[in-house]
């Protein structure tokens, strides 16, 4: 079998208001493989749709085998509070099967967007916003090296006040404004591989949080994008391409 560094892969990346149906149906099933619905399914294919045709929304598409492998999102939203600008990039959905995982034009896809992004929104502080499960929860903290919560009484003020407004927007009435949580979200499911120490401690630091996420209930993260992260980033490429 092929190492997941020498799978042939093509990457496609696709505008979210100029998406056709097919592929968008295409997207939402490869979506159901990996979830466990809390939500009527022709609901969630409703919002599915909507989320991904709202403006400034891209999908990178990953193709390999003849067949869809996975795809991940990105939306754009330029904030500015207290005589300060930041861009969150909201990234809500990542699906990779489980043969493509790793691979290194999948991690290194979104870095071809930076020069972009500078030319459009101009210098700003770069955020990428999540809406968690214990899964994701563990990937992006390790992958980013931080990840910052609303609950957190170490996340700074500013950072707090933006990233609540922009959860609260996007969440709607299934923001828990009291718990910092949204619900009635559908359900991950997880990994079948054991945990390592490092895993077993994110894990527990998420269910500290998040005690109900197995009733369909996430926890926005946020992470700064900067040097630290950076590093942080091509130091977790350089290892998974090491391993092939």
């Amino acid at each position: 079998m092929k190492s997941k560094a020498k799978r042939n892969l093509d990457t496609r990346i696709l505008n979210g208001k100029d998406i056709d149906d097919a592929t968008l149906r295409q997207l939402w099933s490869l979506r159901l493989d990996f979830l466990e619905l809390k939500i009527a399914k022709d609901e969630d294919w409703r919002k599915f749709r909507s989320i991904l045709n709202k403006d400034n929304t891209l999908i990178f598409s990953f193709w390999g085998e003849g067949a869809l492998q996975g795809y991940f999102t990105f939306s754009f939203n330029p904030v500015e509070h207290a005589k300060r600008k930041a861009l969150l990039v909201h990234s809500k959905y990542y699906y990779v099967r489980p043969a493509y995982r790793g691979h290194s034009k999948i991690t290194a896809a979104a870095w071809r967007l930076l020069p972009g992004i500078i030319w459009r929104y101009g210098l700003r502080q770069l955020y990428f916003a999540a809406f968690s499960f214990p899964t994701s929860y563990v990937s992006l903290s390790r992958t980013f090296g931080r990840v910052m919560t609303i609950q957190s009484s170490v996340t700074p003020a500013w950072e707090k006040y933006i990233f609540e407004a922009f959860v609260k927007e996007q969440s709607g009435q299934d923001w828990d404004e009291q718990a910092s949580l949204i619900r009635h979200q559908n359900v991950p499911f997880g990994e079948d591989k054991l945990p390592s120490s490092s895993v077993k401690k994110l894990r527990s630091e998420y269910e500290s949080l998040n005690p109900e996420w197995a009733d369909g209930v996430s926890l926005p993260i946020l992470m700064k994008f900067d040097w630290q992260t950076i590093k942080s980033i091509l130091g977790n490429n350089f290892r998974r391409m090491s391993r092939g």
